[in-house]
């Protein structure tokens, strides 16, 4: 006999708070204080943006990096770099945010959703390959949650077609494959800094690779096709404004000075939540295969309906009732990305259906339900658990018990 949910008048699970800390300090302060007393927040004239990029690209092993505005600039920026012509085709992951997307329509580009490994949610390269045709412009890879994708695979699926890879980590700082760093195997790589990644500066991001002409291209696309150097301005392409300034830049500084203990912290009480879960009958906790690292974002897990005799959404709200806050039924969003109202109304831009359907482009877009069957079947049975350096090892095995005790409540219910 299970014990009786708090729901239902049990004992509450966890009822001491959950470890908590301050992200932003002293040093951040001290970087601001010097940015603004140098009266320069311009990046082409102050040096916070600059000292930023040189130590990322010293982490990465990197030749460039550039700071922009945001995570979703940094896609943009990486996918205007590759000068792919209008109504070409991207391949990217139907569970992602929004703003891996944003730039893809921006170019009138053509999204193509690859379905997910349902162990895994990240990208499956078997349904990569199948949705390649002679209008595939690039593949996007989204490190999803902090867990590396089959890097292997789709870039041996992306040479064997000349296919360029943009790696998007948004949720994966100094997350590894195969001992490799995640944003250096594919050809350009997006971060972002904003309020709830690994690292923060409020908003902000990153873009890198190790081609010449490709960096050539990010730099101008960062800023209005503007050249900095001195050349009269006389832009050739058309470019946004996503200039980080000075201020993001100096909190970036001090805050990839505790990326790696960020990371390490996260991690291992990420594997010690998987490595507690994987022992419940009904719970299906995301996998981390061997050759890839977790950093844990945030974590997915699935119940199994033939073992656990509720919904998604009854499972979380007994959780909560333990004192264990979780998000039901959200990867990102609350649905793979293409049955968004934008995807499903084809509205981009005001009157127009441009790029899913032109005759100019040639394109004729659509995306209906069914399209990928992982993906929306994960989001019926899945939900998140949120982790932060600053949790300890009883918040941890608090969850681990909470979840165990709902899991025997609704297995028996059964």
């Amino acid at each position: 006999m299970s014990e009786t949910l708090a729901l239902f008048g049990g004992t509450k699970t966890k009822t001491t708070p959950f470890g908590k800390g301050r992200r932003l300090g002293e040093r951040e302060l001290a970087e601001l204080t010097e940015a603004i007393q140098s009266d320069v927040l311009f990046y082409v004239f102050g040096t916070k943006v600059k000292t930023m990029e040189s130590t990322m690209k010293t982490m990465y092993g990197m030749k460039f990096c550039n700071g922009c505005s945001s995570g979703t600039a940094a896609v943009h920026i990486a996918l205007g770099a590759l000068g792919l012509a209008p109504g070409s085709e991207v391949i990217t992951s139907s569970i992602t945010d929004m703003g891996s997307l944003t730039g893809v329509l921006y170019q009138l580009l053509v999204p193509r959703f690859a379905d997910i490994d349902p162990r895994t949610y990240n990208m499956d390269p078997n349904s990569v390959e199948k949705l390649i045709n002679e209008r595939t412009g690039a593949i996007l890879v989204v490190h999803h949650a902090g867990l590396a994708a089959d890097m292997d695979r789709i870039m041996a699926i992306a040479r064997k077609h000349n296919i360029p890879v943009i790696e998007d980590c948004a949720q994966a700082h100094l997350t590894r494959y195969k001992g490799r760093l995640c944003g250096t195997i594919g050809d350009i790589s997006c971060f972002s800094l904003n309020h709830f990644k690994h690292i923060n500066t409020g908003s902000g991001g990153l873009v890198m690779t190790n081609d010449e002409n490709f960096e050539k291209v990010i730099k101008l696309f960062v800023d209005k096709c503007y050249f900095r150097d001195g050349r009269k301005r006389n832009p050739y392409f058309l470019a946004p404004n996503y200039q980080m300034t000075e201020l993001q830049g100096a909190v970036a500084i001090a805050q990839l000075e505790k990326v790696e203990s960020i990371v390490t912290a996260r991690s291992a009480l990420g594997k010690r939540l998987w490595q507690g879960l994987r022992g419940i009958p009904g719970i299906l906790p995301q996998e981390i295969p061997d050759h890839s690292s977790h950093t844990f974002f945030l974590y997915v897990v699935r119940i199994d309906p033939k073992i656990i005799n509720c919904s998604v959404k009854d499972f979380t709200v007994a959780l909560d009732a333990e004192g264990i806050p979780s998000d039901p039924n959200k990867i990102t969003g609350g649905m793979p990305v293409y049955l968004y109202d934008v995807f499903q109304n084809q509205s981009a831009f005001p009157g127009s259906r441009l790029p899913f359907v032109s005759k100019e482009l040639g394109t004729n877009a659509s995306y209906p339900k069914g399209l990928c069957p992982q993906a929306e079947e994960a989001f019926d049975s899945t939900f998140n658990f949120n982790i932060t350096e600053f949790f300890t090892e009883g918040d941890i095995d608090d969850m681990v018990k909470a979840t165990a005790k709902v899991a025997a409540h609704y297995r028996e219910k059964g």
